[in-house]
């Protein structure tokens, strides 16, 4: 028995994986970086964040 399943990855596709990859990395960087300016205080920041963008959403 044969699968009718067919995988095809196009330009778009392609695309969105490649800004995920380059968003992804990007947040991690973000926290390196605030946690070199703000220190200990970075994750009262990321805390405060989070509330922010859940009222948002």
């Amino acid at each position: 028995m044969q699968s009718k399943m067919h995988r095809d990855i196009r330009t778009f596709a392609l695309t969105m994986t490649g800004l995920g990859s380059i968003i992804g990395s990007g947040w991690l960087f973000g926290s390196w970086k605030a946690a070199k300016v703000a220190g200990p205080a970075a994750i009262y920041a990321w805390i405060i964040g989070t509330i922010i963008i859940l009222l948002m959403a």
